[in-house]
């Protein structure tokens, strides 16, 4: 009962403010949490990181990993390259180690995701960067996603990443410090890949087979463009059901 409280207490601080949520909702601001099964810190992040899901211009990604496996539970969704991702981020931005539960912010600002004035500012802060205007669209026909992008004037090359993501899931936690608990997961990366390491900011559209996606247990795809290969900050991102036939969210920066 005491844990359950703990969660929505921290959740209820999180609201975003009118300012924040009202401020410019066309701008989609990524905000990806590093999460484990076995950190009995990461359910109030990950119930967090559920509230902010349907928030105007916020699309988030939980990005499981695999470092607390050896306190006693195996975490069901985690990968090794979520933890790799992690760490480049971490790099990066000049932090040593990695840590759960942590969320980064637009690829440009880390904090702690059991912190709620932390998140908020993370946020708030993000969206105060005065930034590019980039806006992929997504369009699914069939088994196959198109990724336009629109001809952009970067300043050097952008990677573009593909993640392919599961909406919700609930686990049984059988061991490890959140034994006996059933947990519920939002926007969890089952598969990502980098399709184009170096795009110069030409118009192109791309082509994806969503079977890559729907194999590795996933029901939604989001594109990511980001600096520095992948580990930079975010110029632009957009989400798509595979489900519907129209973008669910998109970027402008």
């Amino acid at each position: 009962m005491r844990k359950w409280l703990t969660t929505a207490f921290f959740i209820m601080s999180l609201a975003v403010p009118t300012s924040l949520a009202s401020a410019d909702d066309a701008r989609l601001t990524v905000v990806e949490l590093f999460t484990s099964q076995g950190c009995s810190s990461c359910p109030p992040a990950d119930a967090a990181l559920k509230s902010m899901r349907d928030r105007p211009g916020i699309l988030t990604l939980s990005w499981p990993v695999d470092y607390w496996d050896r306190l006693g539970w195996e975490d069901t969704f985690a990968l090794p390259h979520n933890a790799m991702r992690q760490a480049a981020y971490n790099k990066r931005l000049g932090r040593g180690g990695v840590f759960t539960p942590q969320m980064i912010v637009d690829g440009r600002i880390q904090c702690v995701g059991s912190k709620p004035e932390k998140v908020r500012g993370s946020i708030q802060k993000a969206r105060d960067i005065e930034r590019m205007s980039l806006s992929p669209s997504l369009k699914l026909a069939g088994d196959t996603v198109s990724v336009d992008l629109p001809a952009t004037n970067l300043q050097g090359t952008a990677a573009v990443r593909v993640v392919w993501f599961l909406a919700d899931a609930e686990v049984e936690i059988g061991d490890g410090e959140n034994q006996g608990r059933r947990l519920h997961y939002t926007n969890v990366v089952r598969a990502t890949d980098l399709v184009e390491m170096e795009w110069n900011g030409a118009a192109r559209t791309l082509k994806l087979n969503s079977t890559d996606g729907t194999e590795a247990g996933a029901d939604h795809v989001a594109i990511l463009i980001q600096a520095d290969y992948g580990h930079g900050p975010i110029i632009g991102a957009a989400s798509l059901s595979l489900g519907e036939n129209t973008a669910t969210s998109s970027a402008s920066r």
